[in-house]
């Protein structure tokens, strides 16, 4: 059984436009919330597991929240990473809630290609890179606010400009995300 040993941060702040209601809130599985599947699913294979989101204020229930920086106004992906990176200070591993087939032997394949000047590395697949399936290191917050005092607001500029690493997975299945409401009705079919 793989275990990585460094935190898991499921991020769950985003907009879920698409979607038409908030992902991190959709029932999963036996699960009121896809949140609470992530969490249950995920947390025997890292030291610890956390939610970064805007505001805990939407979840109602118990888990180590990490809010957005009040700094930041907007929701994006750059200013959760930010906040969560000046929350441990360590290398840290994130993952996107609506990922739900991600697997810990994903991490553990990221984990054992992570090195100590790295500031991120990333899993990619066939059909793109996921930006919210990887480890970032704080030397990469830095450019972060550099690019969020830009008001920009890509992960992939970002990583432009940093000693990125990718890892590539043969097979986009795991990586299914759940944007609209056909991945999700998929989704609930290949639980």
């Amino acid at each position: 059984m793989p275990f990585i040993p460094l935190p898991l941060v499921i991020v769950a702040g985003g907009k879920s436009s698409r979607m038409g209601s908030d992902k991190a809130l959709l029932p999963f599985g036996n699960f009121k919330t896809l949140t609470q599947f992530q969490l249950h699913r995920l947390k025997p294979y890292f030291s610890s597991i956390h939610v970064s989101s805007k505001s805990k204020e939407k979840f109602d229930f118990d888990a180590s929240f990490i809010e957005d920086s009040s700094e930041y106004s907007e929701h994006s992906p750059l200013v959760a990473l930010l906040s969560i990176l000046e929350f441990f200070k360590t290398p840290i591993c994130v993952l996107s809630v609506d990922t739900p087939f991600v697997t810990p032997e994903i991490f553990e394949k990221l984990y054992e290609n992570f090195e100590e000047n790295d500031d991120a590395i990333i899993a990619t697949s066939p059909c793109s890179s996921h930006q919210l399936c990887a480890i970032y290191a704080p030397s990469i917050a830095e450019t972060i606010r550099t690019q969020l005092s830009k008001n920009e607001h890509k992960i992939r500029l970002v990583l432009d400009q940093s000693r990125t690493k990718q890892i590539v997975f043969e097979k986009d299945e795991p990586f299914l995300n759940l944007n609209h409401p056909h991945e999700y009705e998929k989704a609930q079919e290949l639980l």
